[in-house]
């Protein structure tokens, strides 16, 4: 396959390295602290799924470095959240005739995003819950307590197309599967962000420490139980299908499999960068605001990761 991952940080980093790894003809476009740091001595791989060292990628600082032929047959959505809309058009110009997009990104709000510049049948989703830490040259692989998953919202979107998406993930050594669900598997994903990557980034700690203390137990079952009360109202199916059963299962699977994780949020705020509140806690209060469900935990911790970037001089 022929791969451009557009926006190659640390998650897009690891796909676009493994899947070099295995043979796949693989573009990074990211900034040059990263990737001038690869150009000579190549990606540095390491963590919980093996060391390696990749060397086999064009690398691109620009958009117009990463255009050219042959079309690619995937380009990687890797950016945040808050970067998507101008990242949309852009992506758009880079498309094939048959090239097909999939967003690996937190929160809620990037497909639609995508999809006023891009056709929606060309549109897959990625569901990423493995962690990953980046500095220069590097990723580290932290966690992973499930596979990545590949679907899309739209049935035009070849489903033999996301089948080898997928064989070529696992094939790379990264787990991986499909769903018909993919939706349902997002949310998913954003109720466990919701939960616990404000509360981490406030409290600048592991995810682990967030469950030894009480009030901050109650805390994240608030903020779960308004996220489906605010679904619920606006007719988004949920798994599982009550928010005692997610909490439930966060406390007692999800979080000890990812303890010892800091969460990229608190990453981008200790680096100087804008946070994904937004697209997550943020994007739970316009939910529930739309549909007149109160959601003030919701609001609490957004307001509080905004006041935590001003005070540590993020540009918002």
């Amino acid at each position: 396959m022929r791969i451009l991952v557009f926006g190659a940080g640390a998650i897009g980093s690891v796909l676009g390295g493994f899947l070099a790894k295995t043979g796949h003809d693989v573009t990074l476009l990211g900034r040059p602290w990263h990737l001038d740091a690869i150009r000579v001595p190549g990606l540095s791989i390491a963590g919980i799924w093996g060391e390696h060292r990749v060397r086999n990628m064009t690398l691109a600082t620009r958009p117009e470095q990463a255009a050219g032929s042959p079309p690619y047959d995937w380009i990687f959505v890797c950016v945040k959240a808050y970067q998507t809309a101008a990242a949309a058009p852009i992506i758009a110009g880079l498309l094939g005739p048959s090239t097909l997009v999939c967003a690996f990104q937190n929160g809620l709000g990037n497909y639609e995003t995508l999809a006023q510049a891009i056709d929606p049948g060309r549109i897959a989703l990625g569901r990423i819950i493995f962690g990953a830490e980046i500095s220069p040259g590097c990723v580290r692989v932290t966690v992973s307590p499930d596979d990545v998953i590949v679907g899309a919202p739209d049935a035009r979107v070849p489903r033999e197309r996301i089948e080898a998406l997928v064989f070529a993930l696992k094939g790379s050594g990264i787990p991986a599967r499909s769903s018909e669900q993919i939706l349902v598997e997002l949310w998913a994903k954003v109720l466990y962000n919701c939960a616990l990557n404000g509360l981490s980034t406030l409290l600048e700690v592991p995810y682990g420490t967030l469950l030894e203390q009480e009030p901050v137990r109650r805390l994240m079952a608030a903020i779960i139980e308004e996220a489906y009360r605010a679904a619920a109202a606006g007719r988004i199916p949920l798994k599982p299908a009550t928010a005692e059963e997610y909490v439930a299962w966060l406390f007692t699977q999800l979080i000890p499999s990812t303890a010892a994780h800091h969460s990229s949020m608190l990453q981008d705020v200790l680096a100087g960068k804008p946070t994904e509140i937004e697209a997550l806690n943020g994007a739970i209060v316009r939910l529930g605001r739309e549909a007149g469900v109160p959601t003030p935990m919701n609001a609490l911790v957004t307001r509080l990761v905004h006041e935590k970037e001003r005070f540590t001089g993020v540009a918002v």
